[in-house]
């Protein structure tokens, strides 16, 4: 038998109290779920905060109130699972070993108890309800005091408008600053050929190319000095050849955006008769890139 699938259609819509306790500090959610969907209102250190989760768009907006900030992260992002113990279990399930126990009944409700193994040692007991789509108990055994469970479980139905995020929210990054849209990659690029070391303002649309004269290790440092957000991406060629992602590291790794304001340094070890290419996708920015000295 599976435990706990992701997402079931039709199952009962209810509110309950979750009562988040990690070691012995407690914190209260007060959860709504339609079966699929559902949300945490909860209070810790004097500030409210909200947290939606929608399974079937793999999606967690996490609410500021007092703020009236509003950040959207995946699903399975530390910061969302930090915040939702439902969605921390069923990640763990993919790294851990499942033992099923068998049905048990607690709080009045039929579940499926199960335990996850790292090895020999147990992590977690769970309770989970095919009814309610939800964990009803969850224990960390190797945290003292430390566990959630739900109680005062009410099935009723739920008002759609509960998981829809006000309009006059503020969407935020996960540094909470105000989201500015990136513009699209320039349709054409002015190509700046260099060589070692590279000091310079560029801007929207420049290309910088350079060759690697010697294995070292090499920095790159950026400034943004403007009041406008700016963004470069990395990219190491050799013998015309762009290199796979194990060698010079994904999109994400060779991407920087920068804040008015901010700045960025950063080491990398290259190869001699490597080709460096630095595209200004955004913006105006300080580059330097100069060899590290030891």
């Amino acid at each position: 038998m599976t435990l706990l699938p992701v997402v079931i259609q039709g199952q009962t819509p209810f509110k309950a109290e979750m009562h988040n306790v990690k070691s012995g500090n407690k914190t209260i959610y007060q959860l709504q779920s339609d079966g699929t969907k559902y949300r945490y209102d909860f209070e810790e250190d004097g500030m409210k905060g909200i947290v939606i989760v929608d399974p079937v768009k793999g999606k967690t907006a996490i609410l500021m109130p007092d703020k009236k900030f509003v950040h959207y992260t995946e699903l399975t992002s530390g910061l969302s699972m930090a915040n939702d113990p439902f969605q921390s279990f069923l990640n763990m399930r993919k790294r851990f070993t499942e033992k099923i126990i068998g049905p048990e009944k607690i709080y009045g409700y039929e579940s499926e108890k199960s335990e996850l193994y790292a090895g020999d040692q147990k992590l977690f007991t769970a309770w989970y309800s095919g009814k309610l789509n939800f964990l009803l108990k969850m224990i960390n055994n190797s945290e003292p005091d430390t566990y959630m469970e739900l109680s005062d479980i009410k099935p009723q139905k739920i008002d759609p408008a509960v998981f829809k995020v006000p309009e006059d929210y503020t969407v935020v990054d996960q540094r909470m600053r105000p989201v500015i849209p990136e513009p699209p990659p320039p349709d054409s690029w002015n190509t700046v050929k260099t060589t070692l070391p590279v000091k310079g303002e560029f801007k929207r649309g420049d290309l910088i190319t350079f060759k690697v004269p010697e294995n070292k290790n090499y920095k790159i440092i950026l400034k943004n000095e403007t009041g406008d957000p700016s963004k470069i991406i990395r990219i190491s060629m050799r013998d015309g050849k762009e290199l796979p992602d194990n060698e010079q590291g994904p999109l994400r790794y060779r991407t920087n955006r920068l804040f008015g304001g901010e700045s960025s340094t950063n080491t990398y070890s290259w190869k001699a008769g490597d080709d460096k290419i630095i595209q200004v996708h955004e913006g105006k920015i300080h580059i330097e890139v100069v060899p590290e000295e030891r």
